[in-house]
């Protein structure tokens, strides 16, 4: 199923219950994923802090990539992300913003191939495109949507384009996902989460209790 039939799936009862057993319960170590080391005034820059966050997530930076994002090549790294407005929401993006924020020439693809080290002179050096995912989500959550073996399996995402398929989800159903997700952030106490964040936690965890293992 995609991305709109995933969430249908979920009814809003089911929603709730999986949002507060991982953020209300704090049995997910995730539940810190936003809020561990968050300081203002470092949106446009990745902190080791940030790094350390994936952790959270059950995600450990190489350190030689860690090396070169926080120190070597920071501004490699740093200098595509402070190009991408910290107030974009992929949702509210049109076909042109979207091109222009998330398209083949975006600051955020070429951040994404920073990270992934996908140039052809490159050597990979362990970040694949869950790792590199979550840590742009860390500074642009309302954008970057994050890639997960279980979320993806949900979705059917294959092959496909996360940032796209996303997009395309929010446009297909006028104002239903922000609606949900502010529903599910009242439910939960915590407004600051983004609305790809809330859909992240819950397929994840209806992915958890319906795949097979």
């Amino acid at each position: 199923m995609g991305i709109l039939d995933a969430i249908h799936e979920v009814n809003e009862d089911a929603g709730i219950a999986y949002l507060r057993e991982y953020y209300v319960t704090k049995k997910f170590t995730g539940s810190y994923f936003e809020s561990l080391g968050a300081r203002s005034g470092f949106d446009d820059s990745i902190t080791g802090a940030d790094l350390y966050a994936l952790s959270t997530l059950d995600i450990k930076v190489p350190v030689r990539a860690g090396i070169s994002i926080l120190e070597e090549e920071s501004t490699t790294f740093n200098g595509p992300l402070k190009a991408i407005p910290k107030e974009l929401t992929i949702g509210s993006l049109s076909e042109s913003e979207f091109e222009q924020h998330l398209g083949a020439e975006s600051k955020a693809l070429e951040l994404w191939n920073r990270l992934r080290r996908n140039g052809l002179d490159e050597d990979k050096w362990g970040v694949g495109p869950t790792t590199a995912s979550k840590i742009m989500a860390r500074k642009r959550p309302h954008l970057i949507p994050i890639e997960d073996s279980i979320v993806n399996q949900v979705i059917e995402l294959g092959r496909g384009d996360s940032w796209r398929l996303w997009w395309e989800a929010f446009q297909a159903e006028g104002d239903y996902l922000e609606e949900r997700a502010k529903k599910l952030r009242a439910e939960i106490g915590r407004p600051e989460l983004s609305t790809l964040r809330v859909f992240d936690v819950m397929l994840w965890m209806w992915g958890k209790a319906n795949l097979p293992a």
